[in-house]
């Protein structure tokens, strides 16, 4: 009787070159859209922040506004150069209002106040008692 003996021959252990490109491809997809996300959320934040500030600015004039109101008919502006990048224009005009039995409120102004920069604009508005 004869027998076959099979050789088995074993594969090198560890991996290919084509392998380890694959990971590495994979690696490098997987980097690229950590660093996108991570870049959105930064300019989400930035641009949260750079909201965040206009708003303060804004309350800021409001408070200031109420308190030393431009005169009627010629609005108060402050340029640019001299307010660290930002244009703020505030005016004051009549605001016609009537109560509930149908006769004008005296003295009722609005104060309207606009901030811009290069590329951001804002406002706000609200009503006084001038007396």
């Amino acid at each position: 009787m004869t027998t076959t003996r099979m050789s088995l021959e074993k594969r090198p252990e560890g991996f290919t070159l084509f392998e380890v490109l694959i990971a590495l491809a994979v690696f490098m997809l997987a980097v690229a859209g950590l660093a996108a996300a991570l870049d959105t959320a930064l300019q989400a934040a930035l641009d949260v922040r750079e909201r965040n500030q206009f708003r303060s600015m804004l309350e800021s004039r409001l408070a200031y506004c109420q308190a030393d109101p431009p005169q009627a008919g010629s609005p108060r502006v402050i340029e640019a150069d001299k307010n660290h990048g930002v244009r703020i224009e505030e005016s004051v005009e009549p605001y016609p209002a009537k109560n509930a039995q149908g006769s004008e409120l005296a003295g009722l102004t609005k104060l309207t106040i606009k901030i811009r920069t290069g590329t951001r604009s804002d406002s706000a508005e609200i009503l006084i008692n001038q007396p």
